[in-house]
C-alpha cells in the first residue's frame, strides 16, 4: 500500500466516474450478500438476537396504534427490502461493539414514532449535528425528497449506530467524457459498520428502495446514501460532496445538505490517505475521524 491522493480514472463515459466514485463496479459502497434477518409480517423485527419479551412489545405498538400512511409515511416493510439469501451475514457487532441485531430491532421500533406531519399537520422539519474529532457538520434533512431514506437516517442516528463510526473513504477523482471536459469529484462516505467500507457488511439487515427526485441536484454540500451496483442497495452509509456533482442526480437518493461545518468535512478530506490496490485503489484515510455522536434536532412549523 502506497500514501497518496488522486487517482486519475480511465477516459470514457460519465458512468465510469460514477462508478469510480461510488463502488458500482463492486468497490466502496456496495451490494451486500448478508443473509437477511428474519422479519415479521407485522414489523419486519429479527428474531434471532431479540429477546421474545422485546419483539412482542414491537408487535403490539404496532398492532395498538396503527400509523397512518402517505408519501411521507410509509411502513418500515414498504420502505425496505431484506437482503438476498444467504452467503453472509451482516456483522454480529458494529466497529463500537454495538448488536448488529439489536440496532435493526429498535430501528423497526422507533420507524413509526419518526413523523414528518404532526396531528393538526403542521410539518415537522429534522436537522442533524454530527460531532467529530475535527469539530460540528450540521445537516438539513429534506424529508420531501426522500423520506423512507430521511427517516432511516434519523432512527439509526437517534439508536446510537453512527455514534463512534468513522469516516471510513475519502473520494477524490476525475475523468474526461467524451466531448474532452474533465469531470472532477471530492467527497467524504461515512457509516460502515465496520469502519471498512467493506461492500459485504454494509447494512444492518435490510436495504432501502430508491427514492430519485428530479429536484434533487447534487451541489457542494449535499447529502445522500450510498449504494451499490444495484440502485436499491443503500443501508446505512451516506456521502457529502465537496463539489457540484451534477452526473450524480437520478442515480443516488439525496436526504439533505450541509448548512455549518463543511470546513471541518473539507479538512477531513484533506487528512493523508492510504490507496488500497487490492480494493479497486479505494483511498482509505490513514487516520480515520471519528464521528463522536450523532445528534437529531426537531422543529415544528
Amino acid at each position: 500500500m502506497a500514501v497518496r491522493r488522486g487517482r486519475p480514472v480511465p477516459t470514457g463515459l460519465v458512468w465510469l466516474v460514477v462508478a469510480s466514485l461510488f463502488g458500482l463496479d463492486g468497490a466502496g459502497c456496495g451490494k451486500s450478500s448478508d443473509e437477511p434477518p428474519a422479519r415479521t409480517e407485522a414489523d419486519g423485527t429479527r428474531k434471532d438476537e431479540q429477546p421474545a419479551s422485546t419483539t412482542k412489545q414491537a408487535e403490539e405498538t404496532i398492532i395498538k396504534k396503527p400509523a397512518a400512511r402517505d408519501r411521507l409515511h410509509r411502513s418500515f416493510l414498504e420502505a425496505t427490502r431484506k437482503l438476498p439469501p444467504p452467503d453472509q451475514r451482516p456483522p454480529d457487532r458494529t466497529l463500537t461493539g454495538k448488536s448488529i441485531g439489536k440496532l435493526y430491532g429498535e430501528v423497526v421500533r422507533l420507524w413509526d414514532s419518526i413523523r414528518f406531519t404532526a396531528a393538526d399537520g403542521t410539518r415537522i422539519a429534522y436537522t442533524a449535528t454530527l460531532e467529530t474529532d475535527l469539530g460540528d457538520i450540521d445537516i438539513a434533512l429534506d424529508a420531501d425528497l426522500a423520506p423512507n431514506h430521511v427517516r432511516n437516517f434519523i432512527a439509526l442516528a437517534k439508536v446510537g449506530y453512527y455514534d463512534g463510526l468513522v469516516f471510513d473513504r475519502i473520494d477524490e477523482d476525475e475523468a474526461e467524457t467524451e466531448d474532452g471536459k474533465t469531470i472532477r469529484y471530492e467527497g467524504l462516505q461515512a457509516g460502515c459498520p465496520l469502519g471498512e467500507g467493506d461492500p459485504l457488511k454494509n447494512s444492518i439487515g435490510y436495504w432501502l428502495n430508491p427514492e430519485f427526485d428530479p429536484q434533487a441536484h447534487h451541489e457542494e454540500g449535499t447529502v445522500g446514501f450510498c449504494h451499490g451496483r444495484e440502485r436499491d442497495t443503500a443501508a446505512c452509509k451516506f456521502y457529502i460532496t465537496l463539489c457540484k456533482a451534477p452526473y450524480l442526480d437520478g442515480n443516488y437518493t439525496v436526504i439533505g445538505k450541509v448548512t455549518r461545518g463543511l470546513a471541518v468535512a473539507r479538512t477531513i478530506f484533506m487528512r493523508p490517505t492510504i490507496i488500497e490496490e487490492e480494493d479497486g485503489g479505494s483511498h482509505r484515510p490513514e487516520k480515520p475521524v471519528i464521528i463522536r455522536k450523532v445528534t437529531i434536532h426537531e422543529r415544528r412549523g
